[in-house]
């Protein structure tokens, strides 16, 4: 080979290798750029309209286990009020159409927590959306139960 075909060789070399570096550089930054930009930013606003909900589980009694299921929905008001109306079966004592409320709080990261007036609470985790939330229950410790939440805005179902 020449040495005008290795000096050509050479300098394409180079500039493969600095376009390739500098490709990766802002690639890299984009990313970084774009993990910023979507990290997640809740708060009470996020949960506003209605959500239904079912869940089921166990109640912890001595050494008697009672299972449970519910189903409902909530209304949250996006200013950290909660009210809604649910059905029930504990270990087959029915309860119907009971009507409920309380507060609830939602963090930037959206994590947050509803706590209901028969002491109950329950932690949350919510789609930055407000699209559809999950919770666990975490007082009273008897019971154990988790389950998600769709929003749900008049939605057909039938004729």
């Amino acid at each position: 080979m020449n040495r005008k075909g290795l000096w050509a060789g050479s300098v394409a070399l180079i500039l493969v290798v600095v376009v390739g570096a500098a490709a990766l550089t802002t690639v890299g930054a984009g990313y970084a750029k774009d993990e910023n930009a979507s990290r997640a930013k809740c708060s009470e606003a996020t949960l506003k309209g209605t959500y239904l909900f079912a869940q089921n589980g166990v109640e912890i009694k001595g050494d008697e286990q009672r299972p449970f299921a519910i189903a409902g929905y909530e209304v949250f008001d996006g200013n950290g009020k909660v009210k809604g109306v649910d059905s029930s079966n504990f270990n087959g004592e029915i309860t119907r159409n009971e009507r409920f409320s309380g507060t609830y709080s939602v963090n930037a990261d959206c994590t947050g927590t509803a706590t209901y007036s028969d002491g109950t609470r329950y932690d949350q985790f919510i789609a930055p959306d407000g699209s559809i939330l999950t919770f666990v229950l975490t007082k009273p410790s008897e019971g154990v139960t988790s389950a998600f939440e769709l929003q749900v805005t008049a939605k057909r179902v039938g004729e």
